[in-house]
C-alpha cells in the first residue's frame, strides 16, 4: 500500500501530456461554437424546419397576412417546400403551402386551395435561410457580445446555448426585415458533438416600436438528410 500511494504522483504524471487539452463543453469559446457552426451549416444540404410565431409578424405588403407558423424541408442550393399557418385580418388561422426551386415559387390559393405561381406581394422565402451571404451560417459569425450559458438539452441532444444581439440589418434577409429595433435579441442552440445548428430565437426589443412584439423560434432537423422537391402539379 506504501509503494502504491508513493507511485500514484508519477502514475498521474505519465498520464499527463504538455500538449494543449482538446477543447470540451467546459472550455470552449462562444466564437469557436459558432464558427464551427457556421461552417457545419454550409457544408450541410437539406435539413427540415419548424418555425413558431409570436406577436406580429406580417408577410405581405398590406400587412394583412400575419405569419403564425411554418414547417417544411430545405435543400441547397436553392429549393424549399413548406407550409405557413397564417392569420387573416386577425381572424382565424389558414394554411398555405409553398414550393420554391430557384426563381421560380408557387402558392396555393386561399380560397381553392388550387396551385398557382406565387404572388408578388408574398413576400416571405425561406430559401434566405440557407444565404451564404446575409443567412443563418454568416449571421452567426456577426452576433455582437456573444455569451456562452449553460448547456442545454435539445431533442435529446446537448446543446451549448449562445446568447447575443444583432442588428436588424444583420437579419433583415432571414426575416425579410419584418423585425425592427436597434438590437435584435438572439440565441443559439447548437449541438456540442456535431456542431449542428438545433434551435434559434430571435426577439425583438422593447424600442421596436411595435405593441405586440415578434418572437420567432426555429428549430431545426434532419441535418443533412435527403429530401426531394419538386413543382407541384
Amino acid at each position: 500500500m506504501v509503494i502504491l500511494i508513493m507511485l500514484l504522483p508519477v502514475l498521474a504524471a505519465c498520464g499527463s501530456s504538455e500538449s494543449d487539452p482538446e477543447p470540451t463543453v467546459e472550455n470552449v469559446s462562444a466564437d469557436t461554437i459558432l464558427s464551427s457552426a457556421s461552417t457545419r451549416i454550409a457544408e450541410t444540404q437539406s435539413m427540415q424546419f419548424r418555425l413558431a410565431v409570436e406577436g406580429d409578424t406580417f408577410i405581405d405588403t398590406t400587412r394583412t397576412i400575419r405569419l403564425v407558423a411554418a414547417r417544411g424541408q430545405l435543400a441547397r442550393p436553392d429549393s424549399v417546400a413548406v407550409d405557413f399557418q397564417v392569420s387573416l385580418f386577425g381572424a382565424g388561422s389558414v394554411s398555405i403551402r409553398m414550393v420554391s426551386i430557384g426563381p421560380r415559387a408557387w402558392t396555393t390559393d386561399l380560397l381553392t386551395g388550387n396551385w398557382g405561381v406565387a404572388p408578388a406581394e408574398f413576400g416571405y422565402d425561406p430559401t434566405v435561410l440557407y444565404d451564404n451571404q446575409n443567412g443563418l451560417g454568416p449571421i452567426m459569425g456577426r452576433i455582437e457580445k456573444p455569451q456562452l450559458r449553460e448547456t442545454e438539452e435539445v431533442r435529446g441532444r446537448t446543446a451549448h446555448h449562445i446568447a447575443g444581439t444583432a442588428s436588424a440589418e444583420t437579419i433583415a434577409l432571414v426575416t425579410s426585415e419584418t423585425m425592427t429595433g436597434s438590437m435584435i435579441g438572439i440565441e443559439l442552440w447548437i449541438d456540442a458533438e456535431t456542431s449542428d445548428l438545433l434551435r434559434v430565437r430571435l426577439e425583438e426589443p422593447e424600442d421596436s416600436g411595435k405593441a405586440n412584439r415578434a418572437v420567432w423560434t426555429l428549430d431545426l432537423t434532419d441535418h443533412g438528410k435527403q429530401v426531394a422537391i419538386e413543382p407541384p402539379i
